[in-house]
Parts: structure tokens; sequence; C-alpha cells
């Protein structure tokens, strides 16, 4: 009975490891759009910073404090997936751009951490 209690407790622990080894975070260079989180991908094109920053901001400033302010999104290119940036001051000033980002992709809670940006040049 120890036994399979003892190989019961091993094999948790083993698995339990398998998963946090999963959840580590991916290096990623993707360009997209930064938006925010109740637009989402409706701001991937030029015009929408006014916008972005104001749901970013919320409400409150304009008169309406039932708007809550919005986390930032970054939205890819190719395939629009929406990922919630993690430490949005990294991307102060490049609110509803067109940008090229490097970071750390956090595929399960499809969060993305930004090391850099830089806003890609329409000609």
């Amino acid at each position: 009975m120890k036994k399979t209690i003892m190989f019961v407790v091993v094999a948790m622990w083993l698995l339990q490891l398998a998963l946090v080894a999963s959840a580590k975070t991916e290096p990623i260079t993707v360009t997209g759009w930064v938006s925010d989180e109740n637009c989402g991908a409706a701001h991937t094109k030029p015009g929408g910073e006014d916008c972005v920053l104001k749901c970013l901001r919320g409400g409150a400033h304009v008169g309406h404090p039932e708007w809550k302010a919005q986390r930032m999104v970054f939205v890819t290119d190719e395939g629009q997936q929406i990922w919630v940036v993690v430490n949005p001051k990294a991307l102060k000033g490049f609110e509803g751009k067109h940008v090229t980002i490097t970071g750390s992709l956090h595929v399960d809670s499809k969060k993305i951490r930004v090391r850099t940006a830089n806003e890609v040049k329409t000609t």
C-alpha cells in the first residue's frame, strides 16, 4: 500500500513538472497592430490611434466613468491572433500603430511580454 501511494505521489509530481515545462514562454518576433481589448482586431489599419488611446484610458477623463479602461492587446497580421500585452509600458507611444515586436509569448495564457518594438513604416 505504501509503495502504491509513493508511486502515485511521484507520478503526480512528474506530471506537474511536465505541465510547468510546457507553460514556458517562446521567444517571438512578429508584426501586427497595438490595440485595446475592447476593439481588438477592429483597429488593424491606420487611423484608429485616437480610439485605442481612449479605450486604454477609460472614459472618466471625458465624463463617462462607466467606460472602463481596457487592457492593451497585440493583434498579429498573420491570423489576426490577439495577445494581451503584460507590460503595456513597453508599447507606450505605439498605441494604434503597426509595429514589429520581439518578446516572449505565453502560449497557454495568450499573453505576450514585449522586449522591443519598432513601428512599421508604410511607403
